[in-house]
Formats: structure tokens, sequence, C-alpha cells
């Protein structure tokens, strides 16, 4: 993750030391960055994708549309697309373990609660 953190860092011309991320830094640089939480590797495979659907090139995981699209395609291309609960569920565990077959309580209550609000959302609209 420390390459790529750091690809990405300097591409956009940022100090990679003052770049908000999800844990504090303890080798140079942190964990998951940006809104939606994209590991540095994982948003190397789909920024050229993100830059191509946004216009935005390099594209930034630190600004919200750059990376809700990221978001969008990787939940896509994880099945979500399908539009069954069991879809969404499995995307959803892959979004926060890199497995869609991830069967830890962290999976199952994240993929629960997801699908639970996507319920109430339907329901509102």
């Amino acid at each position: 993750q420390k390459k790529a953190y750091f690809q990405i860092t300097d591409e956009l011309h940022y100090d990679p030391d003052k770049m908000p991320v999800s844990r504090k830094p303890k080798y140079g640089c942190g964990g998951a960055m940006g809104p939606a939480q994209f590991l540095p590797a994982t948003w190397l495979l789909y920024k050229d994708r993100v830059a191509a659907a946004t216009g935005q090139n390099p594209p930034d995981p630190w600004k919200v549309e750059a990376s809700f699209m990221a978001a969008a395609l990787y939940l896509a291309d994880r099945g979500a697309t399908k539009k069954t609960e069991a879809a969404e569920r499995g995307a959803a565990k892959a979004y926060i373990s890199g497995s869609s077959t991830c069967s830890t309580y962290t999976c199952n209550i994240y993929s629960s609660n997801i699908v639970s609000l996507t319920r109430v959302i339907d329901s509102t609209i």
C-alpha cells in the first residue's frame, strides 16, 4: 500500500504526510483514503475508469465525486447491479473486506445494515 500511496500523492502533488487517511501513519503513510475509504492499491485499479467517467484526470480519491464514482464502480463489479438482496449483500461484504463471501461478524453486520438501509431508502423513494 505504501508504494501505491506515494504514487497517488505524487501524481496529485500532495504532501503524503499531510493527507487525511483512516489511521495515523506509522510507516510514512496511512490507511484508506478519502470519503469512500479506498486503499491505495485498490484506487489504482479504478483510477482510469474514474477518470473516464468523471473527466477528472488524474482523479482524486479525496474528492467526493471521484471517490464515490470509484465506490459505485467497485460495487457494480461485485454484483450490486443485479439488484438482488444476495448480490447487494455480497457487494457490501466485498466493500468492507475485499471478499463477497466474507463470513465474519463484521461483514455480516455491515452487509445486514446496508440491506436494511436500502429497504428504508427504497420505501422512501
